[in-house]
């Protein structure tokens, strides 16, 4: 449990003593998320909700000093309560001051002098780690009970109510069919809930659609479910008495329960080749959303494998491949497209490949892997790795509209010595204009380098050295690599 005011006061090294009433103006159950001192006459400008608030009192003498304009700010602050240090400049606290805070709702808690506000700030630490720890642990292992449920006899019955239990007190979820017709329900379902509307909304919507709605009974998220353009299903998911959605742990939770559910409904046949099917997907989504322990789990369930890191992922028309994957390798075709998932130094690539990353990079390396393929259509070369693929702009310079461009740009060198000038062009927009490492690769002095860039800026008529010409040294950089590729 995060710290309380209450598992405060229950901290008896500590020694607190609380000073206001029981109730709603002396509210105990109220969580602490930080610890802040202050002697400034309004410190709610510099407050962001939830702190414990420790003061000496020493602004309280002051005829500047404006105590009612002070529990104000606090309360539109939105702190947790005020601790009071005695023994420094007041030997108690005030009791106008208690009684004021009082009417404000906030509690009041007198700090000892042998407690040092350090160690108030210490003790709320340690239980925001402790927390934070468990918060991870539960997420994951809900993560973990999640993708079991998703291999369930009844697959998405016992993927909604794992949700639900992850998700804590007062939650509640409903699984509905692309009409809104309940397939699945879980938890306390409020009554006057309706879903029937934000479902037609979304209904009509582009994937992913979500939409959120706070209703007398809390917080409530609507999800459209399906893959490509067709809306499959929705997932409905309400907090009881919470203005605001899952924190972050469940938000993670929420993630992987939408991904498992999305290819519930995409195929909910019982067949075993389509249930390992429907896994591998779930491991390429988990892993594309950034859940890699999620996509291990999954991957595990049935003996998928997963290599480990460092990793290529090769994207290929499944056409070009033989279906049958190597060995301790993860596959997946589907949509004419096949994807391998391989050790880095793995030599029986087709297709498009990325670099080598590990599996928290593999988002950006199936992209990768996409603009490698792009270009190896393009250009009938496998397989094109990324790195080779000039990052993507590789795949126009088949394009006849290009290389007429090129030319263009070009064309003031047709007439003269391209034999040196076209070179230290090239090396030294590579070194970003650097003269010492252009002039190293070529093997020759930087001023011989400075010289060619001059005569080079005389033919095009512009100053390829001013800061202006930004525009000039791109154009040139692409033609020069639009010439290298032919």
């Amino acid at each position: 449990m995060p710290p309380t005011i209450a598992s405060l006061l229950a901290d008896r090294p500590l020694g607190l003593r609380l000073l206001t009433s029981e109730g709603p103006a002396g509210d105990t159950a109220r969580e602490v998320r930080w610890v802040h001192t202050t002697e400034l006459n309004d410190p709610a400008p510099f407050l962001e909700g939830g702190e414990l608030l420790l003061t000496t009192g020493l602004r309280l003498g002051d005829p500047d000093f404006d105590l009612e304009a002070f529990l104000s700010g606090l309360v539109r602050a939105g702190v947790a309560g005020l601790g009071f240090g005695v023994g420094l400049n007041n030997a108690t606290v005030p009791e106008s001051f208690v009684t004021a805070a009082e009417a404000h709702g906030l509690p009041v808690l007198e700090v000892p002098k042998a407690t040092p506000f350090i160690a108030i700030a210490k003790s709320v630490s340690k239980a925001l780690a402790a927390e934070e720890y468990r918060a991870i642990t539960e997420g994951y292992r809900t993560q973990q009970e999640l993708v079991k449920s998703a291999l369930a006899h009844e697959p998405q019955r016992s993927l909604v109510r794992s949700l639900v239990r992850g998700l804590g007190p007062g939650a509640w979820a409903v699984l509905s069919a692309a009409d809104g017709s309940v397939l699945h329900s879980a938890g306390p379902l409020p009554p006057g809930v309706e879903l029937v509307p934000e479902f037609a909304r979304l209904r009509g919507g582009s994937l992913p659609s979500s939409a959120s709605i706070l209703t007398d009974s809390g917080h409530v998220e609507v999800h459209a479910l399906g893959i490509g353009k067709r809306v499959m299903g929705f997932l409905a998911v309400g907090l009881l008495g919470r203005t605001t959605g899952p924190d972050t742990t469940g938000r993670q939770i929420l993630a992987v329960a939408l991904t498992l559910l999305t290819l519930g409904v995409e195929q909910p046949t019982k067949d075993v080749t389509v249930a390992e099917l429907t896994l591998r997907r779930t491991v390429v989504r988990l892993l594309l959303a950034g859940h890699v322990d999620a996509a291990w789990e999954a991957a595990g369930e049935l003996r998928v494998p997963l290599p480990p890191e460092p990793v290529r992922v090769m994207r290929a028309s499944a056409r070009d491949e033989d279906g049958a994957a190597p060995d301790r390798m993860f596959a997946l075709e589907e949509e004419g497209e096949r994807l391998l998932v391989a050790p880095a130094d793995y030599e029986g690539f087709t297709g498009g490949v990325s670099d080598a990353v590990g599996y928290a990079d593999f988002g950006r390396a199936y992209r990768q892997a996409g603009e490698a393929l792009a270009t190896a259509r393009k250009t009938g070369k496998s397989p094109v790795y990324f790195a080779e693929s000039g990052s993507g702009l590789a795949t126009l310079f088949t394009d006849q509209a290009v290389r007429d461009f090129a030319a263009g740009v070009l064309r003031p060198f047709l007439d003269t010595d391209r034999s040196t000038l076209l070179p230290t062009l090239r090396a030294w927009l590579a070194h970003n204009g650097q003269w010492d490492a252009a002039a190293a690769e070529l093997g020759v002095h930087r001023h011989t380098v400075r010289a060619r860039i001059a005569r080079a800026g005389e033919l095009l008529g512009k100053d390829l050295t001013a800061a202006d010409s930004a525009d000039a040294r791109m154009e040139l950089w692409l033609a020069l690599r639009v010439r290298d590729g032919e």
